[in-house]
């Protein structure tokens, strides 16, 4: 593959395919150029495409990435993976749902349906609906759901209903948006036997705007990934905290534990300390800068 339009930086990147990796990568810094380029000189060393996973954040991303890996490539990447973490949790729960109890034909409430399902539950509690925060009970209850927040002293008389909304998902063969995260991580935790197909199946894991990963999103990802993990992401920027992803820097230290640690003699990141401690580690900073 030509990467003559790559900069040093981008190009030892690009060329470094195995073990942990975690790439710091500021805007105008080419970052999307080095993730397609890595990808395809992963395809083009003989790594099988059913053995690469790429997930990012929205579907047009995954889209635009699958494109350009397509025009470097000149394949047509029937088998490679490149998905949205919900769009994955969504395949893995149609392979192996029925473990939890559900059948593979559950359907996937939206907000409406979730503040529907609040409703009807809270009915059959007799509790007056009419007086009901529907709207703020559904945030609180995905707070509980994805661990952001715990029942306290002065919530505590919304977990009858938490567990009747939670029943009647299960009731009716429907999950909802956090549970494309959360029901995979307990399957995962649950039955090794399949945990341990994701992990044969996907031997490189690469995962593009890290500094927007949910700590369960994070828990996924590191359940499935083994040795060639690529991360990418900018400390400078993050767009979803408000909706449970880590604290900057945070991501990356988690994603990374130090210099004591690893013996890398690297002190702004490094990685982390609960994943691959022993390992040694590669980062590129942003000094991955634009050609």
């Amino acid at each position: 593959m030509n990467t003559e339009n790559l900069n040093p930086e981008q190009a030892k990147a690009v060329n470094t395919i195995n073990g942990p990796v975690l790439i710091i990568a500021g805007a105008g810094s080419g970052k999307t150029r080095v993730i397609t380029f890595r990808i395809a000189h992963m395809l083009e060393s003989g790594i099988p495409q059913s053995q690469i996973l790429a997930l990012t954040f929205t579907n047009k991303a995954a889209r635009e990435m699958e494109q350009r890996i397509k025009e470097l490539t000149g394949k047509k990447l029937q088998n490679l993976t490149i998905s949205t973490f919900h769009a994955l949790g969504v395949k893995i729960l149609r392979e192996y749902i029925d473990r939890l109890g559900w059948r593979q034909n559950f359907s996937i409430y939206d907000e409406v349906d979730r503040n529907q399902l609040i409703k009807e539950s809270a009915k059959e509690l007799k509790i007056a609906t009419e007086t009901l925060d529907v709207y703020g009970v559904g945030t609180l209850f995905s707070q509980i759901k994805t661990g952001q927040k715990n029942f306290t002293a002065q919530t505590a008389v919304y977990r009858p209903l938490y567990n009747e909304y939670q029943a009647g998902l299960k009731l009716f063969n429907a999950v909802d948006f956090d549970d494309l995260i959360m029901l995979p991580i307990k399957l995962f935790t649950e039955h090794p036997d399949v945990l341990a197909v994701y992990k044969n199946r996907y031997r490189y894991v690469m995962v593009d705007e890290f500094q927007d990963t949910s700590i369960q999103q994070y828990q996924m990802m590191h359940l499935i990934a083994d040795d060639n993990v690529c991360v990418v992401g900018d400390d400078d920027q993050s767009i979803y905290s408000w909706r449970g992803a880590f604290a900057l820097p945070c991501c990356f230290t988690v994603f990374v534990n130090g210099s004591k640690t690893t013996g890398s003699g690297f002190s702004l990141v490094a990685f982390c300390r609960y994943f691959l401690q022993a390992q040694r580690f590669s980062v590129f900073t942003a000094k991955v800068a634009a050609a």
